[in-house]
């Protein structure tokens, strides 16, 4: 089976997503932003789109002759100073425009310095884009050790003129759109550092800067970075949204994909053996409409199959059999402590399967509580999670039997050799 990729889409044409209304809706708002700067925050969770969404807008306005850059801060995380490397990206693409390229060494020069003060030392020549030469920095630094007047001066007139290159850059009226990517995949004083610097360096420029990332890791970092000062805020304070309103003026959160949508997408890229409702109401259940987490799975599933007919010596395993895989892959991510349980006695999926049902079939609480002391204590854990229940004992689905020991530990060897070994806590690697 060919597996599914994750990378971005960059053309209409593939947007099964049905992305385009919204790009458009948010191209026409920022089109008619005035005056500039604006910060545009693109929210999504993890895997949901947010850097198709992205190229497909930048699409959109390379189609109209906006000038763009994509910056990806995590190449540069805990290498260099971030802020320091989204300015010098910036400075590497003027610096190829006609008549700005003097103006663009000198800008490089006095960000360098602000990395130099701010403690990144050498490292500095990693940030800069090409602008300045990693031959050049021992040279530079010291030029800068002797100047440190006139680089305070150059300091000081950063903001006004970068706000000057970068009219020079898109012409009077004119635009540049930087977009951010995966400032969620930084560490939290990484990403702090993006937010801050475009207030403190580029406040005053022509500048649409768009910010991709998760409204949940915005919260992380805000507290990470003012933790003590959050304690015992409101519940909206320490969620971030108060540190949102201070960065981001226009915020979109991305639409969800529907299962139904993502299922017809994938459905495709499923082993053909599979049998289809049953499949994906599996999956519905356990792994919701993640784009990311689906693909994810379905690569890993497929994988397993094969591994299985392979053992079996072509057989094809029956529609039992690769529900029972399917389960136990969601369980392997999602209930990994289960997952463990399973690894050491099989018959556990059985067990708390038999315990769910009766449970859900007990004429009243007194036969409820009679029912819990039939669990071990490995499975005591287990009892209240409804998301488990619904993947080992789920009405409707009669193919969902539990398997036998032998087919648990059979399955398990094959996600081992499909998957590699599990470990805890819990992760998204299947």
């Amino acid at each position: 089976m060919r597996p599914l990729t994750d990378n971005p889409i960059s053309d209409f044409a593939d947007d099964a997503f049905g992305f385009a209304p919204y790009v458009d809706v948010l191209h026409g708002s920022v089109e008619l932003a005035t005056p500039l700067p604006l910060t545009v925050g693109v929210f999504g969770s993890w895997g949901t789109g947010k850097s198709s969404f992205l190229r497909l807008w930048q699409g959109r306005l390379t189609e109209r002759q906006v000038r763009t850059i994509w910056f990806n801060p995590w190449k540069y995380d805990r290498k260099v100073e971030v802020w320091a490397a989204l300015l010098h990206t910036i400075l590497a693409e003027m610096e190829n425009e006609e008549g700005l390229k003097e103006k663009a060494l000198r800008l490089a020069k006095a960000a360098t310095w602000l990395s130099v003060r701010a403690g990144l030392g050498t490292a500095a020549s990693v940030a800069t884009g090409g602008v300045i030469k990693s031959g050049d920095v021992d040279a530079l630094l010291t030029e800068l050790s002797r100047g440190d007047a006139e680089q305070y001066r150059q300091v000081n007139r950063f903001e006004n003129d970068f706000r000057d290159a970068v009219e020079e850059f898109v012409g009077p009226g004119g635009r540049l759109v930087v977009f951010v990517d995966d400032l969620d995949r930084c560490t939290p004083d990484s990403a702090m550092t993006v937010l801050e610097s475009l207030k403190l360096f580029l406040g005053e420029s022509q500048c649409v800067f768009v910010l991709a990332l998760d409204l949940d890791v915005l919260a992380a970092v805000a507290t990470n970075k003012f933790g003590d000062a959050f304690r015992n805020a409101p519940a909206e304070v320490v969620s971030g949204l108060a540190y949102l309103d201070k960065i981001v003026q226009l915020p979109f959160f991305l639409p969800d994909v529907g299962f139904e949508t993502l299922r017809d997408t994938l459905a495709p890229w499923v082993h053909p053996q599979v049998d289809g409702p049953a499949f994906w109401r599996l999956l519905q259940r356990g792994l919701g409409a993640n784009p990311r987490r689906l693909k994810r799975f379905v690569n890993v599933f497929n994988m397993a199959m094969e591994v299985s007919i392979a053992r079996a010596g072509g057989t094809v395993p029956s529609r039992v059999f690769h529900l029972q895989l399917a389960a136990l892959l969601v369980i392997r991510s999602r209930h990994r402590e289960f997952f463990h349980v399973l690894a050491a006695e099989p018959s556990s999926w059985d067990t708390l399967a038999a315990h769910f049902r009766r449970m859900r079939n007990a004429a009243d609480s007194r036969e409820r509580d009679r029912y819990l002391s039939d669990l071990s204590d490995e499975l005591v854990p287990f009892r209240a999670d409804r998301a488990l229940e619904g993947l080992i004992a789920a009405g409707g689905d009669g193919a969902l039997q539990a398997p036998s020991d032998a087919t648990v530990r059979s399955m398990i060897s094959t996600l081992r050799t499909a998957a590699g070994p599990v470990y805890l806590p819990a992760r998204d690697d299947y």
